[in-house]
């Protein structure tokens, strides 16, 4: 038990050192050293009685577990010694001593007699101190105990008189301000009666006490005993004191009030919060907004999100427009700190803004009431509705606040713009763009992290959805440079999350962007990422968008030319890790694509990976023996299915390290159960998938009027055409000879350069792929082939 803390065991002299650090004397030094042969209570004994500060602070730590290992042991004689060591003890261990106190009573092992025999008093003795923290941990001991305490026994106990006698005027501030917390604590006990009898005269003499902290303390408690009192007694007794109380001359008291009838309002029904609470509230709000900014505004900016939302089913549209006013009002009381490119230098080194800072009142008041306001937007215009939104100014405001000049508020609006965009729909949340692409565009670490984390939704969102049996809508071009920017600034702060969640978000593009421009501007930097990036989970978000890409290509061409540069940045790679990620792509390819496309572009790759030099590579090649044994159909596929089984067997056969072979074994010995289907078996799902992954070609050519698109007609074989007529005038009996690899390249140049002197092509340096008829296309290669077998026959 002792030995886990390191207070006795000290074989190698680290302890010794220390103790020297701190200029003991040898004579101290050997008094700590103890008996191994000693009981754990025997030692605690000795440490209580002699111990050094040090030890007893790592003893008090230990107590709870010393206590639910051996209940027995923690009898009176002990817990009298504990006793005295807290009542003698220094500031730092009275504060641990209160922490442990706590902890002991939640584990319900010690008996109530000990209890208030030894820990009680010691309680309400350090409720007097002036140290905050050792008030603050006897406090919340005291509390603990009176809430693991049944009725009986604070019946039989004194100690509900003793909680009320601490609010009496002669104690001081500190008890009083206690006795607000144990009256909370001791309504979850009593009966109405007793409270209304006993508690009540104590909780109105605490509202008007003399003492502003007092007041403000017994306001923040209203709404824990409005929990347990409920509705009726709540209104009767409690909401006069807070209506009085937010008329105080103190602003503090003021706040607490306005702050402890807002948290009030989800526990009181809707018709108290529509005639009482409301028409209490609406008239000190428009008092509040007419006066110089001060810490009320800053209250009123922190709870007006969630009192809209409190009364949003009584606000009617007059007060709706009220409630926007009002906002807009409080919005613009900061003053214009704003900025023009939203990401300036004027916030460097300024420290950030929280809700925890703001309470403990460490930020200026105009930064916090824009701090606020902006992190209450997306309750503002859900409690105002989408037609308010889009009518009113609210949305001018969102663009103020997200070129706020300090990083906090801006940071506040990109957490919840997909919140805002949401709520809108894809219809209108397109009127958001404009802010986006200013925050896209910032340069602050914080908000590139807090705008990533939704992007996915916000982009939804925020774009509209392309019309059914069409090709996706034109890409909106604003958005490309900040998309980049965007993850260019995510990948220097090195937050891999963030960056794997702007991966992620730019799958969503296909929908929003044309296949240009992700090819252009976007596929370029993914493939970078995948061969530079060394961080697995961003390479298989890569991956995924990768597939996606493909998946949604218009283009043959650009679908075949991507799937070339994943197989040569990985499957071809150098790094054994690369390798390793081509496995991962191959299941992507499986769970999307049609067996023939796998087995035209990744079928042979990964079969080479079987025999790879590194065994972690061979390890995990050895999960996709029986999956692509499953893509294959006999007899069509028999070549592919000898390949397979010779090279499982070679592998097999010249394997020596025995942690691979094992895996090489189980995959053999899956691969031998997997059962080979024929050419005439259905497979519904499979059709399905090939019709999925290509029903974007078809709208393509089907958009084009039979014109086919140049990647198409590429990739269609010679005797296919001839079957089609397209080369119809050569004689389709004739045996054509064997073309060398010269005549080849020639060939190869004659096409290009005949393709390049078509009327209306595009320029190489296009992006986009040019798209000539089909019947020229098929003249240029009959000239081709022509002038290629004139050429054999004169040799």
């Amino acid at each position: 038990m002792f030995q886990s803390l390191n207070l006795f065991d000290d074989e190698d002299g680290q302890f010794e050192k220390t103790c020297t650090k701190g200029l003991l004397t040898p004579e101290e030094i050997e008094d700590l050293k103890f008996d191994e042969d000693l009981s754990d209570v025997q030692k605690a004994t000795r440490i209580i009685d002699e111990g050094q500060p040090s030890q007893k602070i790592g003893l008090t730590t230990l107590l709870p577990s010393m206590l639910l290992s051996n209940p027995s042991n923690f009898d009176s004689l002990f817990l009298s010694k504990f006793a005295n060591m807290v009542n003698s003890a220094p500031t730092e261990l009275l504060m641990i001593c209160g922490k442990c106190v706590s902890s002991l009573l939640k584990t319900r092992l010690i008996s109530n007699h000990l209890v208030v025999q030894h820990f009680v008093p010691l309680m309400w003795a350090h409720l007097d101190s002036r140290e905050t923290t050792v008030y603050q941990a006897w406090l919340t001991a005291l509390e603990d105990y009176i809430t693991l305490s049944s009725r009986d026994v604070l019946a039989q106990s004194n100690l509900v008189k003793q909680a009320l006698a601490k609010g009496n005027l002669s104690q001081k501030t500190s008890s009083r301000v206690a006795c607000t917390r144990l009256l909370a604590v001791l309504c979850q006990k009593l009966d109405k009666s007793q409270i209304e009898s006993d508690i009540y005269p104590v909780i109105r003499l605490l509202c008007q006490d003399i003492d502003y902290d007092v007041r403000s303390a017994m306001c923040n408690a209203l709404v824990d005993i409005t929990r347990h009192i409920g509705e009726v007694m709540a209104v009767k007794l409690l909401v006069p004191e807070l209506s009085e109380l937010l008329e105080d001359e103190e602003t503090s008291v003021k706040d607490s009030a306005l702050t402890s009838l807002v948290d009030m309002l989800p526990l009181l029904s809707k018709e108290v919060a529509t005639t009482i609470i409301g028409p209490m509230l609406w008239p000190y709000l428009d008092v509040v907004i007419c006066e110089k900014p001060s810490h009320s505004h800053v209250t009123v900016a922190k709870i007006f999100g969630k009192l809209g939302y409190n009364l949003q089913d009584s606000l009617t549209d007059a007060r709706k427009d009220w409630y926007v006013k009002f906002y807009i009002k409080l919005a613009k009381l900061s003053g214009t700190s704003s900025t023009e490119n939203g990401g300036g230098l004027s916030d460097i080194g300024s420290p950030n803004i929280t809700l925890e800072a703001i309470q403990s009142r460490e930020c200026d008041i105009p930064d916090s009431i824009s701090f606020l306001s902006a992190y209450n937007f997306p309750a503002i215009c859900y409690n105002i509705g989408s037609s308010h939104v889009l009518n009113s100014k609210v949305l001018e405001v969102q663009a103020s606040l997200a070129a706020h000049s300090h990083r906090s508020v801006r940071k506040a609006i990109a957490a919840g713009i997909h919140e805002v965009a949401k709520m809108l729909g894809q219809n209108e949340a397109g009127v958001l763009l404009p802010v986006l692409n200013g925050l896209l565009m910032d340069s602050s670490p914080c908000v590139m992290q807090a705008l990533s984390r939704n992007i996915t939704t916000t982009l939804y969102n925020c774009t509209p959805s392309p019309p059914r049996n069409t090709l996706p809508i034109v890409g909106l071009p604003s958005m490309i440079p900040a998309l980049l920017h965007l993850e260019h600034g995510i990948s220097a702060t090195r937050d891999w999350r963030s960056h794997v969640s702007i991966v992620t978000a730019w799958s969503e593009l296909t929908g929003i962007l044309t296949p240009e421009q992700i090819t252009a501007n976007f596929t370029p930097r993914l493939l970078k990422i995948l061969a530079n990036n060394v961080i697995c989970p961003i390479k298989e978000a890569v991956l995924l968008t990768l597939t996606k890409y493909i998946f949604n290509s218009k283009y043959l061409s650009s679908r075949l030319d991507l799937v070339n540069q994943i197989n040569k940045c990985l499957a071809r790679s150098k790094k054994f890790q690369q390798r390793l990620l081509y496995v991962n792509f191959c299941f992507l390819v499986l769970d999307r694509f049609s067996r023939r496309f796998f087995k035209e572009h990744c079928f042979t790759p990964a079969l080479l990976l079987i025999s790879d030099p590194v065994p972690a590579v061979r390890v995990r090649s050895c999960r996709l023996l029986s999956h692509l044994k499953l893509q294959l159909r006999m007899p069509s596929d028999r070549p592919m299915l000898q390949q397979l089984e010779a090279s499982s067997r070679r592998c097999l056969m010249s394997e020596r390290d025995k942690a691979v072979m094992s895996h090489i074994q189980e995959a053999v010995i899956e691969l031998d159960q997997t059962d080979v289907k024929l050419d005439s078996e259905r497979d519904p799902e499979d059709k399905k998938r090939e019709e999925l992954q290509n029903q974007f070609i078809v709208k393509e050519v089907d958009l084009m009027k039979g014109r086919s698109s140049l990647p198409e007609i590429a990739s269609l074989d010679l005797k296919d055409r001839r079957r089609k007529g397209s080369i119809s005038h050569i004689e389709t009996d004739h045996k054509e000879p064997v073309m060398t690899g010269r005549q080849r390249r020639k060939m190869s140049q004659a096409v290009m350069t005949a393709r390049r002197n078509l009327p209306g092509s595009a320029p190489p340096s296009s992006r986009r792929a040019s798209m000539p008829p089909t019947n020229q296309l098929a003249d240029v290669v009959t000239k081709a082939r022509a002038s290629t077998v004139k050429l054999k026959a004169k040799k």
